[in-house]
């Protein structure tokens, strides 16, 4: 999507973030845009932190999409 002007993020779990990057350079898009989270669940969090989490990973998220279009918040 990137690469045809469509702001686009990929989202990778943390256990997973040398495949993904591997997996981006095989395509050709080593600077793809990769948003890394740390992989927690199943967890013992109460909803309001699983929420806070949810919010954080989507305002970085709605960041990074932003700088794409180089719009901001």
């Amino acid at each position: 999507m990137v690469q045809q002007g469509v702001p686009a993020v990929g989202l990778v779990h943390k256990p997973f973030e040398k495949l993904a990057k591997m997996q981006a350079v095989q395509l050709g898009m080593p600077d793809a845009p990769l948003l890394i989270y740390s992989q927690d669940l199943p967890s013992n969090d109460s909803a309001d932190l699983v929420q806070k989490k949810a919010e954080e990973v989507a305002e970085r998220v709605i960041d990074m999409l932003l700088s794409q279009t180089g719009e901001k918040k």
